[in-house]
């Protein structure tokens, strides 16, 4: 017969204890298992957007008559837009196509004017107004500001400390030296790491950017050109260099990327015979002999006067030196800026490669202080230096006729360096009668990813 052994009652309770432990090792394993998993599965899943606009509008090109704004949405929508003046009717423009990047033309606009918009997000609903000012005819005299910044896009504590002073100021329009999206200038950092960084600002007022060496380390700049070319691309017949005309100065902003595949697909701005070197020239002789411009003022990324020393400090870039000083020589260009060292710099004027009188050289700027890291850089001094801080900073420029004032701007808003400078007497031209502007009917055209447009409705 079989007979069962009798239980150990301190026994039965452990063998309890321990069956009790190992489930409850079991389920936290199971658990944590589970929520690895489900933290898995959310990584792998798309993000739901934070809201309907993914880049905020901004403007891609402005002039007296026209203005160029586009913005991005993060699934396909409908776009449209509608703006209008104190003394106008408001025109609006839809599309039935749907797209993600909505580029809109408003044509035929009065110059020096304020322009309220709002933009289409949905059937029902537009965005808050904001206002953008058309640019003054070419010649006019008007007192104007813009910013200068360069080597920004890090998304770091640097960068949007500047960025909360420059989205409070009121320029007429921004020049950016490159390196708007690091590292590599691919789309994401385009929208994370500038459009998100500086939307209060770019939604008022124009950027007119030069590339830097980041800006197209990916397909070529594939993602830069997409974001700034304007429809139809510039009247050089090239996305990477361009010219605009404020009032009474001209700006033409260059590519100065050198490398040989760069070179070999783009150009090199250093060959005379290249396509660029050749409009450069012809872009300086017209500035120099057209009645109603008295500034030249030329922007790029690579520094031809450049003091920055040390691990990662870049100092003069003498092919662009070499390319660009003798033709700013020959055609008078008073002031040129650019970027590429991490950090501020004022040159004394310089000609033919020495220091000269205030208002008979070019005085070249380095702002590459907005942001980009510079650890291990350091700035000294050389034979053309005035000023050179290793800072993070951007630039404020007001132009009044014939005079300019330079204000370097700090992390904390304080102006750290101030300069003044006039177009000498030898140099300025006789002043012309402006016409007055003819009023002309509003009119505006449209893209989207998906299709284009033009079409104009007027309502009161």
């Amino acid at each position: 017969m079989l007979t069962i052994p009798e239980t150990n009652p301190s026994f039965g309770f452990a063998m309890h204890r321990y069956l009790v432990l190992g489930l409850l090792a079991l389920t936290v394993s199971l658990g944590l298992r589970c929520a690895q998993n489900s933290e898995r599965a959310a990584l792998d899943e798309p993000i739901t957007p934070p809201g309907t606009v993914e880049r905020e509008p901004y403007f891609v090109w402005m002039t007296d008559s026209s203005a160029v704004i586009r913005w991005r949405t993060w699934q396909p929508a409908q776009s449209g837009i509608r703006f209008w003046t104190d003394a106008a009717d408001t025109t609006e423009l839809l599309l039935d196509q749907e797209g993600r990047t909505h580029t809109f033309q408003m044509l035929q606009l009065q110059p020096a004017t304020t322009y309220s918009y709002e933009i289409r997000l949905s059937d029902t609903l537009w965005s808050k107004t904001a206002e953008f000012r058309t640019f003054p005819v070419s010649g006019s005299k008007e007192p104007f500001m813009f910013l200068v910044l360069g080597d920004t896009g890090l998304h770091n504590p640097q960068q949007l400390g500047l960025a909360a002073h420059i989205n409070e100021e009121t320029p007429n329009f921004l020049l950016h030296m490159g390196d708007l999206a690091y590292p590599d200038g691919t789309d994401r950092e385009y929208t994370l790491n500038h459009f998100d960084v500086y939307a209060p600002v770019l939604q008022r007022a124009p950027l007119f950017p030069a590339p830097g060496d980041h800006d197209l380390r990916t397909n070529w700049g594939e993602p830069y050109i997409e974001a700034f070319e304007p429809p139809g691309g510039h009247d050089s017949g090239s996305p990477l260099y361009y010219s605009f005309t404020y009032g009474n100065a001209r700006f033409i902003s260059l590519n100065t990327k050198d490398d040989p595949e760069h070179a070999e697909r783009y150009g090199y701005l250093g060959d005379p015979e290249s396509d660029q070197y050749q409009w450069l020239l012809q872009q300086l002789s017209d500035a120099r002999a057209d009645p109603r411009i008295d500034w030249i003022i030329v922007f790029f990324h690579h520094a031809p006067y450049s003091s920055s020393t040390g691990f990662g400090g870049h100092g003069s870039h003498l092919p662009t030196r070499r390319a660009l000083s003798p033709l700013f020589d020959g055609y008078r260009v008073p002031l040129a800026f650019s970027g590429h060292d991490h950090d501020y710099q004022r040159t004394r004027p310089i000609r033919g490669n020495t220091i000269q009188e205030e208002g008979q050289g070019t005085v070249y700027v380095v702002s590459g202080g907005g942001g980009g890291r510079w650890t291990f850089r350091g700035t000294g001094t050389d034979w053309f230096t005035a000023e050179a801080q290793q800072i993070n900073e951007y630039v404020r420029v007001r132009i009044d006729h014939y005079d300019l004032t330079l204000e370097a701007v700090n992390l904390a808003g304080e102006v750290f360096d101030n300069y003044e400078m006039s177009i000498p007497d030898e140099l300025r031209k006789p002043e012309i009668q402006l016409a007055e502007p003819i009023g002309l009917p509003t009119a505006a055209t449209a893209e989207t990813e998906t299709s284009s447009a033009t079409t104009t409705s007027t309502t009161p």
